[in-house]
C-alpha cells in the first residue's frame, strides 16, 4: 500500500487562464522557509518525513503543473511559491493577486502519493551539467519564488529524496540556479 497526503487544492482564475494552486501551511508540515537578506533562501525541513513530504510536492508540480504555495505562519518566515515558469509563466504581481485572492474559492482535499524511499541508481546516470541553471529563484522578506524547469523539479525530487535518507544534512544549489538567483539551501534540520 503507498502512502498519500492530504493536500488542499484550490481553482481559480487568473485573468482568462485557470490555476490550480496547492496551499500547505508552513507550520501544519514542519517546513520553514527564510530569506536572508534576499541573498539565501532557506528551506528547512524538521526531519526526513518532511523532507519527503517536500521531494512529493516538487514531483506533484513537476507532473501536475499545479502552483504550490506554502504559507507561512508568521513575518520571521517567508510565503513560498513554486512553479513550472515556462507552462505558468507567473510574475510577482500575478503571485500577489493569487494569494490575495485564495480564500475568496472554493477548497477541494486532494491526495498526492508520499515519496518514502531514494533510489541510489539515479547517481550512476548523473550528469550535472543538464541541471545547470534550471532554477530561478527570487527571494524576498515576505515572499520567495522558485521557478523550475521539469529537470529543475527532477533534480530538486532526488535531492531532497538524498537529503531524507542519508546523513548530508543540507544541500546547495548554486550551481542550478541562474546567476541572478540567491542562493538556494536545503536542509534537513535534525540530520543537519
Amino acid at each position: 500500500m503507498s502512502r498519500s497526503v492530504l493536500i488542499k487544492r484550490v481553482t481559480s482564475r487568473l485573468s482568462s487562464k485557470v490555476i490550480t494552486t496547492v496551499i500547505l501551511k508552513q507550520n501544519d508540515i514542519n517546513i520553514k522557509v527564510r530569506d536572508e537578506l534576499g541573498h539565501i533562501l532557506l528551506i528547512d525541513a524538521a526531519d526526513s518525513g518532511e523532507m519527503f513530504l517536500l521531494a512529493s510536492l516538487f514531483q506533484h508540480s513537476m507532473r501536475s503543473h499545479d502552483l504550490i504555495y506554502l504559507e507561512r505562519k508568521d513575518t520571521v518566515d517567508t510565503d513560498l511559491f513554486i512553479f513550472n515558469g515556462a507552462i505558468n509563466p507567473f510574475t510577482q504581481k500575478d503571485l500577489k493577486k493569487i494569494r490575495s485572492s485564495l480564500r475568496f474559492f472554493r477548497t477541494d482535499n486532494y491526495r498526492i502519493p508520499l515519496l518514502s524511499t531514494h533510489d541510489e541508481k539515479i547517481w550512476e546516470a548523473w550528469e550535472h551539467w543538464k541541471y545547470d541553471e534550471q532554477l530561478r529563484i527570487k527571494s524576498g522578506k515576505d515572499m520567495a519564488i522558485i521557478n523550475s524547469s521539469q529537470l529543475g523539479f527532477e533534480m530538486l525530487v532526488h535531492s531532497c529524496c538524498y537529503l531524507a535518507t542519508s546523513y548530508s544534512g543540507h544541500s546547495h544549489f548554486d550551481w542550478n540556479s541562474t546567476n541572478s538567483s540567491p542562493e538556494l539551501i536545503i536542509r534537513n534540520i535534525a540530520r543537519n
